[in-house]
């Protein structure tokens, strides 16, 4: 793995966004400049109930509304989406395509890891992952296939023995990132916390201020 893409990744992993278009109190282009405003460093297309022409349309605009401005951009586990959205990076998990082929086939992507044991890790760091998601670090709705809940000292096991820059995700709010304080994170992933808030802005400033801490 190049250690450009290492650095540059880290760098944009302070407060990270899932992006879940159908918890939206609002329409997304009013929803996404109000969290970069508020301090969201890089945003993660998810959208899992949303079918592929609804998701292009939605990285399209995301991806507009973005131009410009110094946020990285991310697909979740669709390679075929991020190339065809022009996206900088990929997240991939234990149930996607395998990341050393994905990192051999399109070297040119910045790639992102789930992590939820030390053998993921394994997998992370010899597949040429650039950063890692470690987690879920607490009780979330908002994955539906989640693997075991790890917790805090579970995310500390993983980020002591990890070289590769991390950022912890699963049912993280503002009530809760200051648990994870100390356990050598770059950020925090936030899903639900600012997808279905009435007020993005305000706690996007918030959960960044704190994430700022770690």
């Amino acid at each position: 793995m190049r250690s450009e893409d290492r650095q540059k990744a880290a760098d944009y992993l302070r407060l990270y966004l899932v992006f879940e278009e159908d918890m939206l109190l609002m329409p997304l282009d009013e929803f996404i400049p109000a969290v970069i405003e508020g301090g969201v460093t890089a945003i993660q297309l998810r959208n899992k109930g949303a079918d592929l022409r609804r998701t292009l349309i939605s990285g399209h605009r995301i991806m507009e509304l973005i131009e410009g401005r110094d946020i990285l951009f991310v697909v979740n586990d669709r390679i075929d989406v991020a190339l065809t959205l022009g996206a900088e990076a990929v997240h991939l998990g234990i149930k996607d395509i395998p990341l050393e082929t994905a990192v051999s086939t399109w070297a040119e992507m910045v790639y992102g890891y789930s992590c939820n044991s030390l053998l993921d890790l394994e997998t992370a760091v010899n597949g040429g992952a650039s950063y890692i998601g470690v987690g879920p670090a607490f009780n979330t709705d908002t994955k539906k296939d989640l693997r075991p809940v790890i917790g805090p000292e579970g995310i500390r096991l993983i980020t002591e023995r990890s070289p590769l820059p991390a950022i912890a995700i699963g049912g993280i709010k503002a009530s809760n990132i200051k648990s994870l304080k100390g356990m050598g994170l770059s950020g925090v992933a936030v899903s639900s916390a600012l997808c279905a808030s009435g007020d993005p802005y305000c706690d996007a400033k918030l959960m960044r201020e704190l994430a700022e801490e770690l």
